[in-house]
This record gives structure tokens, C-alpha cells and sequence, in this order.
């Protein structure tokens, strides 16, 4: 399993879980970039993908990188120790930014579960106007967020997890997401619900589309 997102955030108690394999990486839990862990279970067989060297028995050569996995491994007890009281601050923070979201832009929906989601996420589709469009104006104010939309790998095509939700492709172009985090303060988000409306009723004047509510799921 992928826990980048998790690490932090959820129990990542392995034999709870019953997973084989456990990945995540320090840049997501503020520790530093370009290092990671990988939990291996006892039996699981690797083959390793480098070869030269008898280091890390045999599955990869190289020199350990002793200073990055310290500074994981000091992050990742940070982050362990602060899980309960930062997920309730995110929580309230995410619900707080979710409602005036859904009340300031009409045509506005959340993706996924209200509650079964991680603290700090927020992905949401607004009809009418496109993603990528929206980040670019976003951009302007100095205010980060990204798309469901593949727009980095040189491909068009909307999320296929968004569309597996049952998402038109219309509704997935339209989607945002944002990653709340520690430094995150309620009055970036009251920025960001002055600036976002605005910019949405700008690009909807623009825009071709003029998709009704129930545009946001796929026929």
C-alpha cells in the first residue's frame, strides 16, 4: 500500500492492516525530501531493480543516506505525536472551508465521503469552468492547489479515480484540490473563499459550457 498520504494522519500499524508491503516518503510529513521507507514483511520475496554492491542485502547498492533517514525518522515521530490534536484542527478547518465553498459557488460539489477522508483534503468539482484554468488565476494570488485532471503528464483525460466516483468528465475537468497542512490558519482559507468565487464567475462568463446540476454525474 501507498501511505505517503496516510503517514501522519491515520494508524499505519502494519499487522492491524495486514499488508505486505508499506510505502511512504519525508517530504509529505515535513521531513526531508528524497527519502523514504519501505516496510517489508518477513517472506516477502524482492528482486531488486539495481544491481552492484552487497549492500541492503543484495536488493540495492549504494551508500546509505544516514542524515536523510535521521531526519525521517525524527519527522515521522513528530508527526505521530501531534496526529490527534493537528487532525482535529485540520478537520474543523477542512468542514469550515468545505461549507463556505459550497456556499459561495453554485454548481459546487465535494468528491468522496464528508467524513472517510483525510484531515487536511479538499477536492472539488465546479461545473462550467475548467480546472486548469482556475489554478492559473489561483497562481496570481499566490495561492497553491492542483487539478484532478492529468495536466503534468502530457495527457487531456480527467481523473480516473474522479470518473470511478461516477464524476461526468465534464465535472473531473472541473476539479480542484487543496492540501491543508501545519501552517495552514483559518484566515488563508477566508482568502481564499473571497478569491476563488470571484474568479470561478469570471471564467463562467467565458465559458462555453452551461452544464445543470446534474452535469456533475456521468450518464
Amino acid at each position: 500500500t501507498d501511505a505517503c498520504q496516510a503517514a501522519g494522519y491515520l494508524d499505519m500499524d502494519v499487522v492491524k492492516l495486514g499488508v505486505d508491503l508499506m510505502s511512504f516518503n519525508g517530504s509529505k510529513i515535513y521531513g526531508p525530501p528524497g527519502v523514504g521507507v519501505l516496510y517489508k514483511k518477513k517472506g516477502v520475496k524482492l528482486m531488486p531493480l539495481l544491481y552492484g554492491g552487497g549492500q541492503e542485502k543484495g536488493i540495492r547498492p549504494g551508500t546509505e543516506n544516514v542524515a536523510g533517514i535521521v531526519g525521517l525518522s525524527m519527522a515521522l515521530k513528530v508527526a505521530q505525536g501531534q496526529k490527534d490534536e493537528e487532525n482535529r484542527r485540520l478537520s474543523e478547518l477542512r468542514d469550515f472551508f468545505i461549507k463556505g465553498i459550497l456556499g459561495k459557488i453554485p454548481l459546487s460539489r465535494v468528491n468522496g465521503d464528508l467524513q472517510k477522508r483525510l484531515p487536511g483534503n479538499v477536492n472539488i468539482s465546479i461545473l462550467n469552468v475548467e480546472g486548469e484554468a482556475m489554478l492559473l488565476m489561483l497562481d496570481e494570488y499566490g495561492i497553491a492547489a492542483s487539478t484532478g485532471s492529468a495536466c503534468t503528464s502530457g495527457s487531456l483525460d480527467p481523473s480516473h479515480v474522479l470518473l470511478a466516483l461516477g464524476l461526468s468528465h465534464e465535472a473531473a475537468h472541473g476539479s480542484l484540490r487543496f492540501s491543508l497542512g501545519r501552517q495552514t490558519e483559518r484566515y488563508d482559507l477566508v482568502q481564499v473563499l473571497e478569491i476563488l468565487p470571484k474568479i470561478v464567475e469570471h471564467l463562467r462568463q467565458m465559458s462555453p459550457l452551461e452544464l445543470g446540476e446534474d452535469g456533475f454525474f456521468a450518464s
